[in-house]
């Protein structure tokens, strides 16, 4: 079994920013959540760990059905634990806004303990959109500056919908400022109908899917992006849950999904580890379950 990426769900549902297009109430919920989980399984999360390495895995993201810092010292116990398995890259998700509140020092003190990456969700390169789109002051780019300083690698995860980056000549606005500020890796997430198809049966927000259906991605668009990045890049990767990497005039840039699957048991995405214990193969389908 080949698996690319071992996530952690890092605490509860709890959020600071109110996206419209919330892909946690989009998808629901595999794993339990209903309490929020400040204790984590310890054992399980051993042997999650220890089957991700039997498996390949070289990626630790950590994540949330919420925002991660809102539980700080869970990410702090996370990396105390996994130095135990030393895996080479270990990155954190994050909507960016506690970052402001946190110190040097402390990051400093993630960055000895292992985290490479920070990821950074957008949903534009204008700071006032993103302010309106997540309901709190946000600073990316000074983010991101701060980040480089202090030694991390950063990624930026842009979601895109028709409000804010919904078509080619955004998008490339928003690739020409992460080559700016040396943004080691842009991720585009296009929000389509076709994502709204695979989740309308798995529990997710009724609200967020109406959103998404005025206010996603024309497939015509997605091609549009698609052919210019073959056009003028050069793919480097295609992984096998359908993402490709490019290399568009020196910058990374991955035009990608989060709500995909694979069937093969030899090439899956990802493992999840919840807190509570169980670990999944899927973020929407209960059934997939290793234990």
């Amino acid at each position: 079994m080949k698996i690319q990426t071992l996530n952690i769900v890092v605490g509860g549902k709890k959020c600071n920013a109110k996206c419209p297009y919330c892909v946690s109430k989009l998808t629901g919920c595999s794993g339990n959540l209903e309490v929020e989980a400040m204790e984590i399984d310890v054992r399980k999360f051993r042997k999650s760990c220890r089957l991700a390495q039997m498996s390949g895995v070289t990626t630790v993201l950590m994540t949330g059905k919420g925002e991660p810092l809102i539980y700080h010292n869970l990410i702090t116990r996370y990396l105390e634990l996994l130095k135990e398995f030393n895996f080479p890259l270990i990155e954190l998700q994050t909507n960016g806004i506690l970052l402001q509140n946190m110190s040097d020092f402390a990051l400093r003190d993630w960055l000895e303990a292992g985290l490479n990456t920070i990821c950074l969700s957008a949903a534009s390169y204008d700071d006032a959109d993103n302010e309106e789109v997540f309901g709190e002051d946000i600073r990316l780019w000074e983010n991101v500056s701060r980040l480089h300083k202090l030694g991390f690698s950063v990624r930026i995860s842009c979601v895109m919908t028709k409000e804010y980056i919904g078509g080619k000549r955004e998008l490339l606005r928003f690739i020409d400022k992460c080559k700016t500020y040396a943004v080691e890796q842009f991720t585009a997430r296009p929000v389509t109908n076709i994502s709204i198809a695979e989740v309308r049966s798995n529990r997710g927000s009724e609200e967020v899917q109406k959103w998404i259906e005025k206010n996603g991605i024309h497939p015509q668009i997605e091609g549009e992006i698609e052919t210019h990045m073959n056009e003028f890049g050069t793919k480097l990767l295609e992984l096998a849950h359908g993402a490709a990497v490019y290399d568009l005039s020196g910058q990374n840039v991955s035009i990608n999904t989060c709500l995909t699957r694979s069937v093969n048991p030899d090439d899956m995405r990802q493992l999840i580890f919840f807190p509570d214990g169980h670990l999944y193969y899927d973020w929407i389908k209960r059934g997939a379950l290793i234990f």
